[in-house]
């Protein structure tokens, strides 16, 4: 039986292709990210919108902040996702309407408010359809250098992102997802950990299967090709369905219009997929020792969920500089731009997971 905590290092894309070393987040202007809402804000309701900058500040920390300066619990804080900490970020945040102005005297350091206006509803996570990244690589190019940016890039618009998890996901040293396999394994230590810890363990024990999946999908091509039994992934609002009829539905994955997706396993997964794509799937599964009923007794901690396996990147572009190469590309909700980095640098982020 296979063990999680000692797989083989995750595949590239560019494999085959010479690297170009470098750094990112020297400072975080280099790491701009930009919010795509979903759906901007109407002009009228109980819930302030406020269209935030914040600089080298985690989300959390943010959220925490302004909490405590208005008075009230932090989930009335709304957000459509977490953004990194060292990095120059836009994004939308709301909060309930009476506060409007409290919120006028609020100062907290390296955040600016840029934008206000009032919407019907609380903004929930994953009210968005993604974000846009500008980012510096910082790194010494000669000519040679830019033609090795050039081909990494070409090679990436053809294959497209592959959606892995990075290193961050699993802890240092991997101790949270040795947490999450301690929980499931009902360890009476683990289930005494924090409520953020569990919930932010197990959700990496997903993680690591769903790189498995793609892994295993990656070597037989398959990560972008429809099974009978998928559940793919319209681009990009995200939304789930049944593969119904193998070739339109190929000819739209090709088209960069849908794509492929893999499990976040859990015991109330939907849409579920069946035959093939559920045969490999629960291949995956019982090669790590996993079976279906591992996942009940956590409630909404592991209900399950599909995740695309592979993103276009068609708008991904590069503007070379004197101390680097500038890469600007949006990507859906869900992904990690520092992914595509890994694929320029060929090696891992040692960046943790904010808290």
């Amino acid at each position: 039986m296979s063990n999680l905590l000692e797989v083989n290092p995750l595949p590239l894309a560019t494999e085959g292709l010479e690297p170009v070393k470098g750094d990112i987040k020297s400072v975080p202007e280099d790491f701009v990210v930009e919010e795509i809402p979903a759906y901007e804000p109407c002009g009228e309701g109980d819930f302030i919108y406020l269209w935030v900058e914040k600089r080298d500040l985690s989300s959390p920390f943010m959220a925490r902040t302004l909490a405590k300066a208005l008075s009230i619990p932090s989930v009335e804080i709304g957000m459509a996702g977490y953004k990194d900490r060292k990095a120059l970020t836009r994004q939308w945040i709301s909060l309930p309407g009476h506060l409007e102005k409290e919120i006028e005297k609020i100062e907290v350091e390296g955040l600016k408010i840029l934008e206000k206006a009032r919407h019907k509803n609380k903004l929930r996570t994953g009210h968005l359809h993604g974000n846009k990244f500008n980012i510096l690589l910082r790194a010494n190019l000669d000519l040679g250098s830019r033609q090795k940016v050039e081909n990494l890039v070409a090679r990436l618009k053809s294959t497209g992102l592959w959606n892995f998890y990075g290193e961050q996901r699993f802890g240092k040293d991997q101790e949270t997802l040795k947490i999450g396999l301690e929980l499931l394994s009902q360890n009476k230590e683990a289930a005494k950990k924090p409520f953020y810890l569990r919930k932010l363990a197990l959700s990496a024990v997903q993680s690591a299967l769903f790189n498995e999946v793609l892994r295993l999908r990656i070597s037989n091509n398959t990560h972008n090709k429809v099974l009978t039994g998928d559940v793919l992934c319209m681009l990009p609002q995200e939304s789930k369905c049944q593969a119904r009829n193998l070739r339109e539905d190929q000819e739209r994955v090709d088209q960069g219009l849908m794509a492929v997706t893999g499990p976040m396993p859990g015991w109330k997964m939907y849409p579920k997929p069946s035959d093939d794509a559920l045969i490999l799937e629960n291949q995956v599964f019982e090669a790590f020792g996993f079976k279906q009923e591992v996942w009940r007794g956590f409630g909404k901690f592991l209900v399950g969920a599909r995740r695309c396996l592979v993103y276009p990147i068609l708008d991904l572009k590069l503007d070379f500089e004197n101390n680097g190469v500038r890469l600007s590309f949006s990507l859906p909700a869900g992904a990690y731009a520092t992914q595509l980095i890994r694929e320029i640098t060929q090696q891992d982020s040692n960046e943790e997971p904010e808290c």
